[in-house]
């Protein structure tokens, strides 16, 4: 991840978030504030740049850019690399901006009329500017989120009192960093395949 040409992140910048770097030292507490705001001016211009390749870049070129997922070449493990990790990209790119934009603060919300929180507002726009895109009038748009509070630190004190632990529980804690999912899953295979 960290030997990718500089984009939006430098190679030093994913080097320092992802801590293989550190600043020590006399000047490290404004070399860490300098990074911190080096990369919130180039994310911001970033997602300004955004605009740009929406109204602007070649279809042919967003044709490329996207077709990579469908690509081959011939080694699968290279295949399914490249295509996790675009859409891995994706995928947090999308949840890194929603989330930001006080999506989880809504999901709880327990009053059906609640205000539209900004990413509500931003998903539902994006969705009809893409419409637009192609001549499609978007006539409506609903996202339906059934969401519960699961703070990990409850699912662990569950674990540990010898108490049954949900289902929803158990995904979070598998999505958690706290787990070794190739442990859990040779322990299902265990359990699963001992019986036969």
């Amino acid at each position: 991840m960290n030997e990718r040409k500089n984009a939006m992140l430098t190679t030093e910048d994913r080097r320092w978030l992802t801590g293989e770097k550190a600043y020590t030292g006399e000047h490290a507490k404004q070399q860490r504030y300098q990074r911190r705001r080096d990369i919130r001016k180039r994310v911001y211009n970033t997602i300004l740049d955004f605009s740009i390749l929406f109204e602007h870049l070649e279809e042919a070129e967003r044709q490329k850019l996207f077709e990579q997922l469908a690509e081959t070449d011939g080694d699968e493990r290279n295949d399914e690399r490249r295509d996790d990790e675009f859409t891995n990209g994706l995928r947090d790119a999308l949840a890194f901006v929603l989330y930001n934009t006080g999506l989880t603060e809504s999901m709880l919300e327990e009053d059906a009329a609640h205000a539209e929180s900004l990413a509500e507002r931003l998903l539902r726009d994006a969705v009809y500017e893409s419409g637009k895109r192609d001549e499609i009038l978007v006539e409506d748009v609903a996202l339906e989120v059934d969401a519960t509070p699961g703070p990990i630190a409850a699912v662990v004190k569950d674990l540990k009192a010898g108490n049954d632990v949900s289902p929803a529980g158990l995904r979070l804690l598998m999505e958690s960093d706290r787990v070794d999912t190739a442990e859990v899953q040779a322990c299902i295979t265990e359990l699963v395949f001992d019986d036969e």
